[in-house]
């Protein structure tokens, strides 16, 4: 079978998983690897068993959008499968399927320990205006974790700031608008003060 190419008259990418809103830079800024990891994407959608969800991202001219689907191994606390879906630009996609693959047979030290820099060399590099999808990619691992650990298995805010710590009005949490971890940590703060049920 034909190894799929991206080109200058490739049209937006529209799959399930995959959907580009926008021309976001030209197509040649883009490296061959950060376009072959796109164009042979096998880990799109939620892997049966997920049991960890995470979304990240930001309004800009659309919305840009990074979903992770995780299953975990409660014993060994390792990620078994996962997956992602993305909408938005290039670079989100290339670092969504890019993070997918790297968490793979991770503990959740391991994750938590992902550069931007592993990422950008995983994705072949960036072109300058999308780097900021790295920190994207870096606060959902942070994000899957946090709601496996708040969901699964119940923890509360401070057994969670054990292992992800939330640093409030960081460049990070300000640079990604929407955060799904930061919608579960309000949530179980209020539940924790009595506030919701």
């Amino acid at each position: 079978m034909a190894k799929r190419r991206l080109t200058e008259d490739t049209p937006f990418l529209r799959t399930p998983d995959m959907y580009q809103i926008e021309n976001d830079a030209p197509i040649t800024e883009y490296s061959e690897r950060t376009l072959d990891l796109i164009a042979d994407a096998k880990n799109g959608g939620i892997p049966d068993g997920a049991n960890a969800f995470c979304s990240v991202g930001k309004e800009k001219r659309g919305t840009v959008q990074m979903q992770l689907f995780a299953e975990i191994d409660p014993e060994t606390e390792t990620f078994v499968e996962v997956g992602f879906r993305s909408h938005g630009c290039l670079a989100a996609i290339a670092c969504a399927t890019a993070l997918a693959t790297m968490l793979r047979g991770k503990t959740f030290d391991e994750a938590l320990a992902i550069t931007k820099e592993e990422i950008l060399e995983a994705v072949g590099g960036l072109p300058n205006g999308r780097k900021y999808t790295l920190t994207y990619a870096v606060e959902a691992v942070r994000a899957l974790i946090g709601d496996y650990l708040l969901r699964i298995k119940g923890y509360e805010i401070a057994q969670l700031n054990e292992v992800v710590r939330c640093e409030r009005m960081c460049p990070n949490c300000l640079l990604t608008e929407n955060c799904s971890l930061r919608d579960e940590r309000i949530d179980q703060e209020l539940r924790e003060a009595g506030e919701i049920e």
